[in-house]
């Protein structure tokens, strides 16, 4: 009796796994491979782009210096942009929200997220990535996608100021 009860529970959170809709953080390294990038690697360092990917899309952050655009962007998932290398897939889980709340969550975030507000160590790609999952999921991004960044707010003398300004638009993917 216990067994059927069991494989009753287990098989009702199934079917409500189908109904919800998966989510993804999909990793990408921003360097060419080399000695030094597998160095930062091993050291738990490395210099990252990443996006939530939800059905059919992937939903990323990047700047630009359009006015009142969001720097909100829809790509094909695990495509990425041009010249990054794909580097992992993570399962964040399911969410709870419904295909219209998740919809609204991405209107209203993506106008939070203007092209302008981007800043490679403190709104980048990453943290969008992460507050975007977190709305969906509750659960946050590994820290290691992010430590770059992280270390480049504490020592800003080592990163070079080129880095720091916005990347232009180059049309990669769909603004929402």
């Amino acid at each position: 009796m216990f067994d059927l009860v069991r494989n009753t529970l287990h098989k009702t959170e199934t079917n409500t796994n189908e109904d919800k809709l998966k989510v993804f953080l999909n990793v990408y390294d921003m360097l060419q491979p080399s000695f030094i990038t597998k160095l930062g690697h091993v050291l738990g360092i490395g210099i990252y782009h990443s996006g939530i990917e939800i059905g059919e899309h992937e939903y990323c952050f990047g700047g630009h210096d359009y006015e009142k655009v969001t720097g909100v962007f829809i790509v094909r998932p695990k495509s990425g942009l041009q010249g990054l290398l794909f580097k992992q897939s993570i399962n964040m889980g399911y969410t709870n929200l419904t295909r219209q709340q998740v919809d609204k969550i991405l209107k209203d975030i993506s106008k939070e997220y203007s092209g302008t507000s981007y800043k490679l160590l403190t709104r980048n790609c990453n943290h969008f990535s992460e507050d975007l999952c977190k709305r969906l999921t509750g659960k946050t991004a590994p820290g290691w996608i992010n430590r770059a960044a992280k270390l480049g707010t504490m020592f800003p003398c080592v990163i070079p100021t080129e880095w720091i300004e916005p990347p232009d638009a180059n049309g990669n993917g769909i603004l929402l």
